[in-house]
């Protein structure tokens, strides 16, 4: 179980920075100054969307990742290099999990990323991925598998009068 989104965040992170060590930094939601070090990796969440019901009372959910490659635009070879990057970021998150309880990330896209208008002086590549996972306690509303439901009237009901109680599926004048 996902207990927060923290926890998805920092396993990324730490992923991201084992699989490119020579990138710094790499970190997510990044307070965008004046001058940003190149090259560098900025991670955010960009949206989420209902997953697919669990059945355990938690709430499934699709979470939308991106990452931005972002480099100098007078560094030498700097078209090529936000591309080989944007293409490196790719190979380190597909099909990760990062140890936490979510589905492999899917890639959804991989591009030229002309949105972030902080950025406008940088060449910005943008690699977006998708992960399923589910938040919140389980709350299975059924008995464990395994059980069964008795039927008992009352006052023969309780634990003592167990061999009042009957399954009603085996009971032919329910039928």
């Amino acid at each position: 179980m996902l207990d927060n989104l923290k926890t998805l965040h920092d396993a990324m992170i730490d992923g991201l920075r084992t699989a490119l060590p020579d990138i710094s930094p790499i970190d997510a939601y990044p307070r965008i100054g004046r001058k940003i070090p190149t090259p560098s990796i900025a991670v955010e969440m960009s949206e989420m969307e209902p997953g697919h019901d669990p059945g355990t009372g938690q709430t499934s959910l699709i979470g939308r990742f991106q990452a931005r490659a972002i480099f100098d635009p007078l560094a030498p070879h700097a078209d090529l290099a936000v591309r080989q990057l944007a293409a490196r970021i790719a190979c380190a998150v597909h099909a990760q999990t990062w140890d936490v309880p979510v589905t492999p990330a899917r890639l959804v896209q991989i591009g030229d990323d002309p949105f972030k208008p902080e950025l406008d002086a940088y060449l910005v590549w943008l690699v977006e991925w998708s992960h399923e996972f589910d938040l919140g306690d389980v709350a299975a509303p059924f008995p464990p598998a395994g059980s069964a439901v008795l039927w008992g009237v009352d006052p023969d009901t309780g634990s003592a009068p167990a061999a009042e109680y009957w399954d009603p599926a085996q009971d032919p004048s329910l039928g």
